[in-house]
C-alpha cells in the first residue's frame, strides 16, 4: 500500500508573518519553525495566499529568505 504523506496549507499573511498587507509582515518564527519540522518530516507545505505578480514574488522571496 502506497504511504500517505500530510499536505498542509499555510496562510501567509497573519500566519507566517504578520499582517501589514500589502507590506511584508514580521516573520512568526515559531510557525516557521514548526513548518520546517513539518516539512522535515515529510509534509508537503502549500504557501495559501491572494498575492499574485509583484506581491507574490515578494511573499516568495521572503519564504526563501526564512528558509
Amino acid at each position: 500500500m502506497e504511504e500517505l504523506h500530510r499536505v498542509i496549507a499555510i496562510d501567509f499573511d497573519g500566519t507566517l508573518c504578520e499582517n501589514k498587507w500589502p507590506e511584508i509582515g514580521a516573520p512568526i518564527i515559531e510557525v516557521i519553525e514548526a513548518a520546517k519540522r513539518e516539512k522535515a518530516n515529510g509534509s508537503q507545505l502549500i504557501l495559501l495566499t491572494m498575492r499574485e505578480g509583484r506581491l507574490l514574488d515578494e511573499a516568495l522571496m521572503a519564504c526563501k529568505q526564512w528558509g
